[in-house]
């Protein structure tokens, strides 16, 4: 009995844990983004936990590729309006009078900086890329795997 119960405890705390992840970026206007597009044909859904992020000291990890979808970048763009209240741009791109690409420092949720970055190219074809993260490390460090990693 003692033993089921541990095994029960054990599978309650992993459950917990698993569904805070789902839920990491569920307070921001981005999120509305990998709901809507992210099962579409043509979009590419990527979503990492803790243990798969090891390397790279980051908690949570989820990320949008969408080519040949002007609405999704549209959309994105609006939401990332919102979020951008209360967060630190850490970079911005305008062309043409339209935002192309934005690193935004959001406000800490608990022990995590939480970071967006967003870019859309529009050739050789049109590509865009939304990106959350959830780390112990502030955005500079971030940024710094990013592109060691390159």
């Amino acid at each position: 009995m003692k033993n089921t119960g541990k095994h029960l405890i054990l599978t309650l705390l992993l459950a917990v844990g698993f569904t805070a992840n789902l839920h990491a970026q569920s307070d921001l206007e981005i999120n509305k983004v990998f709901e809507q597009y992210g099962k579409q044909k043509g979009s590419v859904l990527v979503e990492m936990g803790k243990e798969m992020l090891k390397e790279y000291d980051f908690a949570y990890y989820k990320s949008i590729v969408t080519i040949d979808n002007k609405e999704a970048g549209d959309f994105a763009r609006k939401c990332l309006e919102g979020d951008q209240k209360g967060a630190k741009k850490v970079k911005q791109v305008i062309s043409n009078g339209v935002l192309s690409s934005i690193f935004l420092q959001l406000p800490r949720k608990g022990e995590y900086f939480r970071l967006v970055l967003f870019n859309e190219t529009t050739s050789p074809e049109r590509k865009m890329t939304l990106i959350y993260i959830e780390s112990e490390k502030e955005s500079e460090e971030i940024l710094n795997i990013i592109l060691k990693r390159r």
